[in-house]
């Protein structure tokens, strides 16, 4: 069983997620009126927020929080 996850950890990933699906579905329908440079702004504005959900599931993997469950000795 993996220990607690850090509530700073859980804030970044709220954070990362509801900024990569707001900013995905602004650039979706910008690009439907079709807007292209407020779109293509949209687009740019997303990758920060997938930066940060890398760096977020990177730094929980390190720590051991997340990922397969290696057996103890017990098992």
């Amino acid at each position: 069983m993996k220990s607690g996850v850090s509530p700073f950890v859980v804030a970044a990933r709220i954070l990362a997620v509801i900024g990569m699906g707001l900013t995905a579905a602004v650039a979706i329908l910008l690009l439907l009126v079709p807007a292209w440079a407020w779109a293509a702004l949209s687009i740019a504005a997303f990758l920060p927020f997938f930066g940060l959900i890398v760096l977020v599931e990177r730094y929980a993997a390190s720590r051991g929080w997340i990922g397969p469950d290696t057996p103890t000795p017990r098992d």
